[in-house]
This record gives C-alpha cells, sequence and structure tokens, in this order.
C-alpha cells in the first residue's frame, strides 16, 4: 500500500511539474489605427473658393483638412476616441459626390460635395459655392 501511494504521489509529481504555467509571454500593444475618410479620388487635393486664391479644404486619401483655420478632421476623431467619447464617419460615395457626417463627442456636422469637373466641386450646403482645384 505504501508502495502504490508512493508511485500515485511521484505520477502526480511529474503531471504537476510537466506543464508551464508561466504566462511571461510578452504582449504586443499596438496602437489602434481608424481610417476614418475614404475621399473618392477625384476629390482628392487641394481646394480653393472660385475666383478667389483661398485655399479652403483639403483631402488626402484618409484625411479632410480645413485649411483655414487649419483643422484636420482625422486628428481631432482620433483624439476624440483617445478620450472614450464617440468618434465616426459616416460616408456615402459615387463618382460623382462625396457625402459624409462627422460625428465628434457630441458634435456632428455633415458635408455634401457634387462633382463638377476634373477641376470643378460644388460644396452643396445652405450656401452652395464652388471650388476649384489647386
Amino acid at each position: 500500500m505504501k508502495h502504490l501511494f508512493l508511485i500515485a504521489l511521484v505520477a502526480i509529481s511529474f503531471v504537476n511539474c510537466s506543464g508551464n504555467d508561466d504566462d511571461s509571454t510578452p504582449q504586443q500593444n499596438n496602437p489602434v489605427t481608424t481610417q476614418y475618410f475614404h475621399p473618392p479620388l477625384f476629390i482628392q487635393g487641394s481646394w480653393k473658393i472660385s475666383n478667389t486664391s483661398t485655399s479652403y479644404f483639403k483631402f488626402t486619401n484618409d484625411d479632410f483638412i480645413l485649411v483655414t483655420p487649419y483643422t484636420s478632421y482625422k486628428a481631432v476623431l482620433t483624439q476624440t476616441a483617445a478620450m472614450g467619447q464617440p468618434a465616426k464617419v459616416v460616408e456615402q460615395t459615387s463618382d460623382y459626390y462625396y457625402e459624409f457626417t462627422i460625428t465628434a463627442g457630441a458634435s456632428s456636422g455633415q458635408y455634401k460635395f457634387k462633382k463638377i469637373s476634373d477641376t470643378k466641386i460644388q460644396w452643396v450646403g445652405s450656401t452652395p459655392f464652388f471650388l476649384d482645384k489647386e
């Protein structure tokens, strides 16, 4: 009986020691990046108010920028999300339209643009006006 107890004790010791319970695998915390904007190719670039030299909007492949005063809405949304507040863009795109609603915290804004030609768009809003590509 003592031999059975001793064999059982040794067997349990091997089972308990055979596994590695060390959970020291390094965890990578990669920052989460969200692409909020997906402007169509026709609108990417800098746009100025027609018949002026005043730049107004700039569209990159992943950002919407108000030139004066300089405001990167990608940066605004990234900072808002980092504070745990709602940050999103709902887009509708086609070959001739780019519409989106930006929500940053409790604020939101809607923008609508219509392609007139390769070098002219219309900002459709309460006071629509035309923009020329720079």
